[in-house]
């Protein structure tokens, strides 16, 4: 999308004030998808996008708003199978040995969008545990995004988006609906897996969300966030997750995301091929 020097000007304003609240970088790619963003966003409201502009960054609701409307939610249920299989044979069997005593499991999912990584991780806990004894476990799930929040508490999924569910799983955990989206047959997640899971609509870059914490976590899952942020912010939320972290606790991310995890009270497991941090 090719910008004129005056519109990139506005522009670069609203950068600024996304990225002093919510640590996001600029460059290219967010250069297009910030312009395209308030361009709808000026014709809704017949602004012009100097206007609009002005509005966003004068009104902390309107950046939210604004925020929400850039950032990517695309997601599915297991969208990282290798990640997903290196958490189901690996790490939660390993968390499970080591929290034998006092059986109880606290799992993060940081950048959940509408859900289905968090039910997923949940779908996972249910495989995994025991079946003879009694887990006190909790998968807390955050986005930035409202919309995406009661859309993943709705916990309804059209077939597409469970895709890469195992047949059995889908049996065992969901259950059709009565309607259709699009043509695409809908499910919906069984109440004892969303029992299990506690969504929250938070912004990881603003510190009044970090003092809500009141235990720490045995795994974070943290896809698709940090490669939004500029370096301090990065730099900045890794500190943060490493400090809710329990020791021999475990942090994830994307492949593309690893460069910027680097802590030193956190060492990478290099026998997996996706990026696995353990807190020391």
């Amino acid at each position: 999308m090719a910008l004129n020097p005056q519109y990139l000007s506005y522009i670069k304003l609203v950068e600024k004030a996304l990225a002093a609240r919510f640590g996001w970088q600029t460059g290219e790619v967010m250069h297009d998808k910030l312009a395209a963003a308030v361009q709808r966003k000026a014709e809704r409201l017949s602004l012009d996008e100097w206007d609009y502009c002005q509005t966003a960054i004068k009104s902390p609701a309107e950046l939210q708003a604004l925020a929400e409307f850039v950032i990517n939610s695309e997601t599915r249920f297991f969208r990282d199978p290798q990640q997903f299989d290196i958490i189901r044979q690996n790490v939660l069997p390993q968390l499970v040995k080591a929290r034998a005593a006092e059986r109880a499991l606290n799992i993060w999912s940081a950048a959940c969008s509408t859900g289905e990584e968090a039910y997923s991780l949940a779908i996972l806990l249910q495989e995994t545990l025991p079946a003879d004894a009694a887990w006190k476990v909790n998968v807390m799930a955050t986005d930035l995004r409202g919309a995406s929040i009661i859309k993943a508490t709705q916990g309804r999924y059209t077939a597409s988006s469970l895709a890469l569910l195992k047949p059995a799983w889908l049996a065992r955990y969901f259950v059709k609906a009565a309607t259709v989206d699009g043509g695409e047959t809908t499910y919906t997640v069984l109440p004892e897996i969303k029992k299990l899971v506690t969504f929250r609509r938070a912004n990881l870059y603003d510190d009044e969300f970090w003092k809500s914490f009141t235990r720490p976590f045995d795994l974070i899952v943290c896809n698709h966030l940090l490669l939004y942020f500029h370096a301090l912010a990065a730099k900045h939320t890794v500190g943060k997750i490493v400090g809710v972290l329990k020791p021999g606790g475990v942090l994830t991310v994307m492949k593309g995301e690893a460069m910027y995890v680097n802590h030193g009270n956190l060492k990478a497991d290099e026998s997996f091929l996706s990026p696995f941090f353990k807190k020391l």
